[in-house]
């Protein structure tokens, strides 16, 4: 069938001014039937320059792939190391790619990829609450890769960089007992080794793409680092900014072991603290810890976290934000940080070059945020999917 497409093709096609005819050449097909060979005119440039064979394009081929075998073979490489999804693939259709082939076509598709997204209509939906998180994740780099940079190991070396995540998702209501539920299948996600800036701008694009300027609500959840901060406030200085309660009531956990050590009294007043913080009352905390820190176990660590929670205090207004149906954990990408990242860049042995890493994972964002499949229509038309 194949064969047939690329002679009709052929006998119709007028050489191009500026081309040379060169006759038919072979060329292996990917295909989920296994590996085919074909043969199709070939042109080249006079005057020298590169070559081309016109069928390729009618028959839908992508570096020698099928449609539907493109579209394994980006998911594969998403989901699991390129020797294992070559290996996969090969057992399941008996086409033979190479683990560095799949390398590089993750490069190709990783960046016809970024260029869609870029380029991707905002939505002209309304949302109702628009959610934005950042967080970050180290993950294992190459040695040249590491140069200048300082690690927080005794011996100062760095052995990862921090991959930075965002996610964007949408909220239309509460459960019955008045939790929020987050609307299914709304979570896209952005990765990148960027500075906080480029990051916070990127992550500002996917948001208003998902909507952000017709959301009722936009809302920001962070850890409260410092780049999270500055992004939300850069990009987002009309949304609602929350701390991640589970983060405020890990530094509350912190202070106490700081002001009172192992014990009762630390447990007993982690409780009370964090109960105060979830209702409301952060100013009686702080005021109890701050008149605490002269008898203070360790009083270093009493002040930073004391600190931590002052500095975040416009973004724990617990309370309220309960009483307005709003999340107040920032959960969604915690997990994200864990699925999107770290189980396809952290596994055992690996070690990656910057390229590399932002590659697979501009893939893994956009499998894991159901936006992959749209990608390839848009390479290959929504009804191509040969094999």
């Amino acid at each position: 069938m194949l064969q047939d497409r690329a002679d009709r093709e052929d006998a119709r096609r007028v050489t191009p001014p500026g081309m040379s005819r060169e006759g038919r050449r072979p060329v292996w097909v990917r295909s989920l039937w296994g590996d085919l060979r074909i043969q199709r005119v070939y042109y080249t440039r006079q005057g020298g320059g590169d070559g081309s064979a016109p069928a390729d394009g009618v028959l839908g081929l992508w570096s020698s792939c099928t449609p539907a075998t493109a579209r394994l073979v980006s998911k594969l490489s998403a989901q699991m190391p390129f020797e294992a999804a070559a290996e996969l693939l090969h057992e399941a259709t008996g086409a033979t790619l190479s683990g560095r082939h799949l390398h590089r076509l993750t490069e190709e598709a990783a960046a016809g990829a970024r260029r869609w997204n870029a380029h991707r209509k905002p939505s002209a939906e309304a949302p109702d609450t628009l959610y934005v998180s950042y967080d970050g994740i180290g993950t294992p780099m190459r040695k040249e890769c590491l140069e200048g940079r300082r690690g927080r190991g005794p011996d100062g070396k760095a052995r990862t960089r921090e991959m930075r995540l965002g996610c964007v998702f949408t909220q239309t209501g509460v459960d019955a007992t008045g939790q929020p539920v987050r609307d299914p299948d709304s979570t896209t996600y952005l990765a990148g080794l960027l500075t906080a800036d480029r990051f916070g701008r990127a992550v500002k694009a996917e948001a208003v793409r998902r909507g952000a300027r017709k959301a009722r609500r936009v809302v920001v959840l962070s850890d409260g680092a410092n780049w999270c901060g500055k992004a939300a406030a850069m990009n987002f200085p009309k949304a609602v900014h929350i701390l991640d309660f589970y983060h405020a009531a890990e530094h509350i956990r912190a202070l106490c072991k700081a002001l009172f050590g192992e014990g009762r009294d630390a447990t007993v007043h982690f409780r009370l603290w964090r109960r105060a913080v979830r209702r409301g009352k952060p100013e009686e905390v702080f005021a109890q810890a701050r008149s605490l820190l002269p008898q203070a176990k360790a009083p270093e660590d009493a002040r930073r976290n004391l600190a931590y929670l002052e500095h975040n205090r416009p973004h724990m207004h617990y309370d309220r934000y309960r009483s307005q149906g709003l999340f107040i954990g920032s959960g969604v990408i915690e997990a994200g940080c864990k699925t999107v990242v770290a189980q396809r860049a952290k596994l055992s042995g690996m070690l990656w070059g910057v390229k590399g890493v932002q590659d697979v994972l501009t893939l893994r964002c956009l499998l894991l945020g159901g936006d992959l499949g749209s990608f390839w229509d848009h390479v290959f038309g929504p009804q191509r999917n040969a094999a």
